[in-house]
């Protein structure tokens, strides 16, 4: 029975009972994480349709019956920081930003989430076109240093290579060698790379 309270919030949640925003669309990851009882306290609260939402991690999250739940990710929701380890696609009025399956826009509050843009790259960052890049902590870093660091050695391996996965003119034969580059960035950050 100690499973009971968890089950009827799943329930809630995958019902839509639970009266957060559902805002899932068919080209969007669902990227749901299992409810927690706290949020880091780097999180943010927003407003969103009237609504408290938490945003941690390029997640969103509400409270339903005592935890925070992972919700959809809310089109039109304005954040006011970005996730360490975003990428940053196109440039001058056209840039936007991209993290885990979701478009940032700039705002005069921080930042907008946006639908898909029409004109998405048709390479994305090479973890999206090519499988994940695990990157496992080994020294210890804490979640906003690894974004950091992923961001970083993600410019480096773009100088070093020539190629930027951000943008669709770059030569795919270089695709190789942009990844070998940011696993050697980040293994000399003391990560395990996979």
């Amino acid at each position: 029975m100690k499973f009971l309270p968890y089950l009827v919030v799943v329930a809630l949640v995958s019902m839509g009972a639970a009266g957060a925003p559902q805002h899932a669309s068919s080209d969007k990851p669902l990227d749901r994480r299992p409810p927690v009882k706290e949020l880091p306290r780097t999180h943010h609260r927003i407003v969103f349709q009237g609504k408290p939402l938490y945003y941690w991690g390029g997640h969103f999250y509400h409270q339903s019956g005592g935890m925070y739940v992972s919700i959809t990710i809310p089109i039109g929701a304005i954040v006011p920081t970005l996730p360490g380890g975003f990428v940053t696609i196109g440039t001058g009025p056209e840039r936007y930003y991209y993290y885990a399956g979701a478009y940032y826009r700039p705002a005069s509050a921080g930042y907008v989430v946006v639908e898909k843009p029409a004109a998405t790259p048709l390479v994305l960052p090479a973890e999206e076109a090519t499988g994940k890049i695990i990157v496992y902590p080994a020294g210890g870093q804490s979640s906003e240093q690894t974004g950091r660091d992923r961001y970083e050695c993600h410019l480096w391996a773009t100088d070093e290579t020539g190629f930027d996965p951000t943008t669709a003119s770059s030569d795919p034969n270089l695709k190789d060698d942009y990844r070998r580059a940011t696993s050697a960035c980040l293994e000399a950050r003391d990560y395990v790379v996979k």
